[in-house]
């Protein structure tokens, strides 16, 4: 016979599909999988103004390497973590534009050069894995950021400072920075403003769909065998576990909770988007999100850690003890991202992996060290294995190694056959995929 999903639902199975059936698929078609493997997801989570290195790259290369204490942080992650030290940023010194912080932090993701303080930009690589992937998810990508709009660089167009994923030439892509309106984004779903009539109506809608697939699937069973028989058994299980949500309260992994305060300090505020960006996750409304902690440049004081200062200004040593407020500093916004790494890790996956098993978050920093705005000798931190994709677990000296081979390789993790990206991207860095 030559059934169709069509044919077998009636037309309903664009609400709820059955599951592959030997019965109603040609001869030669080969047995699919039961589960599918969980998808893999990309987070950037941008630090601005560089790091001090010896307080951030560990000494050692190889499996076994130390913690300086910035970085001290993600120890307890330490088989998650690929370590590179010594990248270069080619295109922040190719670029004839003005401000050092908007030469980084503006191509520190797309890897091209720009003439002059005026809009340019190209694609990023967060932009060009959705291109390449384009993801089934609410939101193919998210971009966010705790910062608030502040003075640009030295002339420099204020999205060279304020945005890192671009969405292709003079498209940057700004950044959410208030977590209220993340969370509306997120779950201001298809009820949002309906009467409760209006919201039995779709839920009876929906339920009566689930009647007529299972009054439909389950004539079949006679002509089945014992094979598809279990599968339509599964199935049916997995049909009543949604009448069960349906007929019940509200409740399971992906009910968000109350929504942030729309005014919130600083320090809550990073809080509040760790587990927006947990959340997106563990719901699967996105699985590409960029966030920035703060802009480049920034010259945020963080007295309640006692730092207090502007950030821009202590890299280059205005402050009372500008060394050791800086360390405070830069370990206090490297402990927010190891927490969402470590809150990724405890999300479990319908396989039994975990999220951050799936997950290449790159901790992203715009230069090497920020008091001589060094573009020469980048450190950065990538968290997570990408579904095995990732070798993991060390630390790799790049020796001057263009950063664009870093976004060739991460590219290469998801599945993205290029060999090159940006202005000097041409190759994967070495021992950095797995296999």
């Amino acid at each position: 016979m030559h059934l169709t999903r069509r044919r077998i639902l009636g037309g309903a199975g664009a609400l709820v599909a059955l599951p592959a059936l030997a019965f109603a698929r040609p001869r030669h078609a080969p047995s699919r999988p039961l589960a599918e493997a969980p998808p893999r997801r990309l987070l950037v989570y941008f630090l601005p103004n560089g790091r001090v290195p010896a307080n951030w790259a560990p000494p050692e290369s190889g499996p076994e390497f130390s913690f300086p204490p910035a970085l001290a942080p993600f120890a307890a992650l330490k088989a998650d973590l690929i370590c590179l030290k010594g990248l270069v940023h080619t295109s922040a010194l190719m670029s004839t534009g003005t401000g050092d912080h908007a030469l980084g932090t503006g191509t520190i993701l797309n890897c091209w050069p720009y003439p002059d303080g005026a809009l340019h930009g190209e694609i990023s690589m967060d932009q060009a894995l959705v291109k390449a992937l384009a993801p089934p998810t609410r939101f193919p990508s998210l971009q966010w950021g705790a910062g608030e709009p502040m003075a640009c660089d030295f002339g420099a167009a204020c999205a060279y400072t304020q945005s890192i994923s671009w969405a292709g030439e003079k498209q940057p892509l700004a950044p959410v920075i208030n977590p209220k309106t993340a969370f509306d984004q997120l779950f201001a779903g298809a009820d949002e403003g309906a009467t409760e009539a209006e919201k039995a109506k779709r839920k009876a809608s929906l339920k009566s769909v689930l009647d007529y697939v299972q009054e439909d699937a389950a004539s079949l069973q006679i002509e089945l065998g014992a094979d598809d028989r279990r599968k339509l058994d599964e199935y049916f299980t997995a049909v009543r576990e949604l009448e069960k949500r349906l007929d019940g309260p509200p409740a399971g992994a992906c009910e968000p909770g109350p929504a942030p305060a729309g005014a919130l300090d600083y320090p809550s505020r990073v809080k509040a988007f760790n587990d927006l960006i947990a959340l997106a996750f563990r719901c699967d409304q996105s699985r590409v999100i960029t966030f920035m902690i703060e802009n480049g440049l920034s010259s945020r004081s963080h007295p309640f850690i006692g730092a207090p200062g502007g950030h821009h200004g202590l890299t280059h040593g205005a402050g009372v003890d500008a060394p050791g407020q800086l360390l405070k500093l830069e370990t206090w916004q490297a402990q927010q991202a190891a927490d969402l790494a470590t809150t990724l890790k405890s999300l479990q996956e319908p396989d039994g992996s975990f999220v951050l098993d799936n997950t290449a978050m790159l901790v992203l920093t715009d230069m090497g060290d920020g008091g001589p705005h060094d573009h020469t000798s980048l450190n950065q931190l990538i968290v997570g294995r990408c579904g095995g994709a990732l070798a993991t677990g060390q630390s790799i000296a790049c020796n001057g190694l263009p950063l664009g081979d870093m976004h060739v390789s991460l590219l290469r993790a998801f599945g993205v056959d290029t060999m090159s990206f940006g202005i000097d991207g041409t190759a994967p860095l070495p021992g950095v995929n797995a296999g």
